[in-house]
C-alpha cells in the first residue's frame, strides 16, 4: 500500500482531533457538573484514550502494510469486520454532526448577529466535499499547513489565562470524593475517543525513526496542556466558568480592553473556526473511509454527497440548537460512544494473536 501520510501529518491530525471540540463548551459543561475538579476528570478520560491509542500503535506496528479493515478481517472475518466498520461509520457521523452544529453556534455567537443556516452550510459543505473527494493526501497537507496556526492560538490563550489564574480556586481537590462524580465518565464520553481517527491512516502512514516515541510523547504533552487549560479556566473564572461557553476565546476577557486586544480576540475566533472546520473535514473523511469499507468502494461521489447531506439533515432536525445537541449526546449517545471508544480497541488487543494464526493457516493452505 502506498504511504500517503507522513509522521508529522498524522501527529497534527491527532492533535486537531484531540483539542478542537474540548476547549469550547466542555469546560463550561463540566464546571456545572463537578466544578473545580473538571480538569481531573478530563486528565483521566484523556489518559484512558491514550492507552487506547497505544493499542492502535501496537496493531499498526505489527501490521504496517495492512489497512484497518484488513486487520479486522484477519481477526474476525469479513462479516464481523463490516459490522464493526459500520459502527465506526456511525460514530464518525455523530462526531461530524457535533462539530458542524458547534461551529455554527460558535460563529453565530461570536462573529454574526444572525447567521442564516444556509449561508453557513453550503460553502463549508462544498469545500469539504472537494477535500473528501481528494481523500487522505489532500486532507493531510491541509492540516499540515493550518494546524500550527491552531496550536499557536491554543497556546496563546493558555498563556494569557495562566498569567491571570488564581490556582487556589482549585482547592480543595476532590472535595466530594472521586466516586461521587464517577457517572460523569459515562455522560460525556461523546467528547472523547478522538484517537479513533487513526484507523483511516493504517497502512497509509510512513514509519519514520522513533515513530512510537514521537507520537506518544506529543500526545501526552497535548493531554497535559488540555488538562492545564481546564484548570486555568476555572482558576480564572471560578464558578462563573459555567457561563463561559466559548472558553478558548472567552479567556481573553481577562486582558485589558483595548482596540488591539479586541482585534486579537477576533483573530482567535477565526483561528478556532478554522480548527472546527479541520475537525469536521477530518471526521468526514473518517466517515467516508468507514462507509467504503462497509459497503464497497464503488460510487464514491454518491457516498461523499450522501454523508454530507445526512450531516446537514441531522443539523436541521435539531435546528442547529447546540443545547439540544448536547442534551442528546449526554442522554442517548454515551453508551454507543463508550462501546466504540473502548470496546473495539480492547477487542482488537485481545484478538490480535488471531492474525498470526490466520497467516499460518494461509501459508499451510498455499503449501498444500
Amino acid at each position: 500500500m502506498k504511504k500517503l501520510v507522513s509522521q508529522r501529518q498524522l501527529i497534527l491530525i491527532l492533535i486537531i482531533s484531540l483539542v478542537a471540540l474540548k476547549v469550547l463548551l466542555l469546560p463550561s459543561l463540566l464546571a456545572k457538573e463537578i466544578g473545580r475538579d473538571a480538569y481531573i476528570y478530563v486528565l483521566i478520560a484523556l489518559l484512558f484514550d491514550f492507552f487506547m491509542l497505544l493499542i492502535f500503535l501496537f496493531l499498526f506496528n505489527k501490521n504496517p502494510d495492512l489497512s484497518f479493515y484488513q486487520i479486522l478481517e484477519k481477526m474476525f472475518g469479513c462479516m464481523i469486520a463490516r459490522i464493526m466498520m459500520f459502527a465506526l461509520f456511525l460514530f464518525f457521523l455523530m462526531k461530524c454532526w457535533g462539530a458542524f452544529v458547534t461551529n455554527y453556534s460558535y460563529l453565530n455567537e461570536n462573529l454574526y448577529t444572525s447567521l442564516k443556516w444556509y449561508t453557513y452550510c453550503f460553502p463549508i459543505l462544498i469545500i469539504v466535499f472537494f477535500i473528501a473527494r481528494l481523500k487522505v493526501n489532500a486532507l493531510a497537507r491541509l492540516v499540515e499547513f493550518f494546524a500550527p496556526i491552531v496550536i499557536i492560538g491554543f497556546l496563546v490563550s493558555l498563556l494569557v489565562g495562566i498569567r491571570k489564574a488564581d490556582y487556589t480556586n482549585l482547592l480543595p481537590i476532590l472535595e466530594n470524593g472521586f466516586f461521587g462524580n464517577f457517572s460523569i465518565f459515562f455522560k460525556y464520553s461523546f467528547w472523547f475517543g478522538d484517537y479513533l481517527i487513526f484507523i483511516v491512516f493504517f497502512g497509509n502512514t510512513k514509519v519514520e525513526k522513533k515513530f512510537n516515541i514521537t507520537i506518544s510523547t506529543t500526545i501526552l504533552i497535548a493531554i497535559v496542556l488540555i488538562a492545564l487549560f481546564f484548570a486555568t479556566i476555572f482558576s480564572v473564572f471560578s464558578y462563573n466558568s459555567v457561563s463561559h461557553t466559548n472558553s478558548i476565546s472567552d479567556i481573553l476577557q481577562v486582558l485589558p480592553s483595548t482596540a488591539d486586544i479586541g482585534s486579537f480576540d477576533w483573530v482567535l475566533i477565526l483561528v478556532w473556526d478554522m480548527a472546527l472546520f479541520l475537525y469536521f473535514a477530518i471526521y468526514i473523511l473518517g466517515a467516508f473511509y468507514s462507509f467504503r469499507q462497509t459497503f464497497g468502494k464503488k460510487y464514491d461521489l454518491i457516498t461523499t454527497s450522501a454523508i454530507l447531506i445526512v450531516v446537514l439533515i441531522l443539523a436541521i432536525i435539531v435546528n442547529f440548537d447546540i443545547e439540544l445537541s448536547i442534551s442528546l449526546a449526554k442522554k442517548y449517545f454515551w453508551i454507543f460512544s463508550l462501546s466504540i471508544e473502548y470496546g473495539i480497541p480492547i477487542l482488537l488487543f485481545l484478538f490480535s494473536p488471531m492474525i498470526k494464526r490466520r497467516d499460518k493457516a494461509d501459508e499451510i493452505f498455499m503449501e498444500k
